[in-house]
């Protein structure tokens, strides 16, 4: 059950981080501050949502770059030292983890299940 609230919440907030950047430039990112300090906090709440995944879920999808989304966590600690794995965590690990998600929803719905 927690584990379906958790990858929901992921959904969730990658789908937030993915409408908030959609047409925006990587130059215009790093210099606007209120959508590069919004973004940053979503991605830090994801990638924390990530870590606290049960082992045994993460495992359960193994197509989801969770290793990516760990080292992102540290890159956070640091942002203005990591600019280009953040870009590429916006434009790219986030839309292919929302597409990994629905992919298993459709396969495995009982991964995401919030029944006892």
């Amino acid at each position: 059950m927690l584990s379906g609230a958790m990858l929901g919440l992921m959904e969730r907030i990658a789908l937030d981080i993915m409408v908030l950047t959609d047409e925006i430039s990587e130059e215009d990112f790093f210099s606007s501050r209120l959508t590069r300090n919004q973004t940053l906090q979503l991605l830090a709440s994801l990638a924390r949502t990530a870590a606290d995944l049960p082992a045994a879920t993460r495992e359960r999808m193994h197509e989801i770059d969770w290793a990516a989304w760990a080292a992102l966590q540290v890159a956070l600690a640091r942002p203005a030292q990591h600019p280009l794995q953040i870009w590429i965590a916006i434009k790219e690990l986030t839309p292919l983890t929302v597409q990994r998600l629905h992919d298993y929803k459709r396969k495995q719905p009982q991964l995401f299940s919030m029944v006892l």
